[in-house]
């Protein structure tokens, strides 16, 4: 191959540069030591969307409802997706970046949960934001009227329809987020649950099954309301879909080659993280719960252990004592009892 030849192989096609645009993104900055990244398709498509609420208003009226309602919306997501890190934070894992894109908001944490119950927790953080949320802004939408917060001459109000925005976002992302639906957080605390009582690869199992069956509702759910409702939030709930569906066969695909979902290693040494980690043993939190369960798993363990090692030195001290008994007396001489001895040493030597 010449090599005008080879660099033409990898020129770039035209369908390659439209799925590079739609993953090309833009950095917002940089808050709480997590850096904020935002799809550009996310700029596009959600004023599209959003314009159907805005017919029939100026154009400065409905500008300025597009504006506020995807800021209001990204910034629900923003906080959305903090609570999952700061609840990540508080076992030790760290999370360098977040995304947001039309399908929400995606926290990149360095690792996976250490155990069921914490992975709950961490799960369930991010659906507790909107309770953070709602407790200022749902008094103040059930008693300021439409029309209060009207500017002189404007058809619309602002302000309230920023009220409804913010209530309404937060009621619906919260209720579609805690669906069991893996891989969402209702999802991921289920999965957290059944790992309590079962294996974790069959809890994963379990759950991304429950997921890919949801993926398929949504999917139909979205192109249905496409259809019939002549908007983009049906495809976009459809690619909700796809998404959760791919995400939960590369989940079924992960259990065939890992111990479980809890088994990884901390994402950074102690030292790392914390200078002070070698005064408590190598600790990343000093004010973390012990994991009651795997304290029990361990001393029983340690117990166990303990037994055999006591069996093992009695039976070797048993068959000296017929070893010597045998120089004396010979085979003949022993009874059933030490044959037996003899016997059982011989299948632990061989590892029976």
């Amino acid at each position: 191959m010449g090599p005008m030849a080879y660099r033409d192989s990898f020129q770039e096609t035209g369908w390659t540069r439209f799925l590079k645009a739609l993953s090309a993104s833009f950095r917002l900055g940089r808050f709480f030591d997590v850096e904020v990244r935002v799809f550009w398709v996310a700029l596009i498509v959600m004023p599209l969307i959003l314009m159907r609420g805005a017919r029939g208003l100026p154009f400065v009226e409905g500008l300025t409802y597009i504006v506020l309602t995807t800021l209001a919306l990204y910034l629900i997501i923003w906080t959305h997706e903090m609570g999952h890190i700061f609840a990540g934070r508080r076992y030790g894992i760290p999370t360098p970046l977040i995304t947001l894109s039309p399908l929400g908001g995606v926290a990149h944490m360095s690792a996976g949960a250490p155990s069921p119950g914490k992975e709950i927790v961490i799960a369930l953080a991010g659906p507790v934001v909107h309770l953070f949320w709602l407790v200022p802004v749902a008094p103040l939408y059930f008693l300021i009227e439409w029309g209060t917060l009207r500017p002189s001459g404007w058809m619309s109000d602002p302000g309230y329809n920023l009220l409804w925005t913010l209530f309404w976002l937060n009621v619906g992302l919260m209720a579609f987020n805690l669906l069991p639906c893996f891989p969402m957080d209702g999802g991921r605390a289920l999965r957290g649950f059944l790992a309590k009582k079962m294996h974790p690869n069959r809890a994963t199992l379990i759950a991304t099954k429950i997921g890919m069956v949801a993926a398929v509702v949504f999917m139909i759910a979205g192109i249905f309301f496409w259809i019939t409702q002549d908007n983009l939030w049906g495809p976009i709930l459809a690619m909700i879909g796809i998404s959760n569906y791919m995400a939960c066969k590369q989940e079924r695909l992960a259990t065939q080659y890992s111990a479980g979902p809890y088994m990884q290693a901390d994402p950074l040494q102690p030292w790392q993280t914390d200078p002070e980690a070698w005064k408590r043993g190598g600790s990343f939190d000093p004010l973390a719960k012990p994991d009651k369960r795997a304290e029990k798993l361990q001393k029983k363990a340690e117990q166990r252990a303990r037994k055999e090692a006591e069996e093992a030195a009695a039976l070797d001290a048993e068959v000296d004592r017929v070893l010597a008994k045998v120089s004396e007396v010979g085979m003949a001489g022993l009874s059933r009892k030490e044959k037996d001895v003899l016997k059982r040493a011989s299948e632990r030597r061989r590892g029976k």
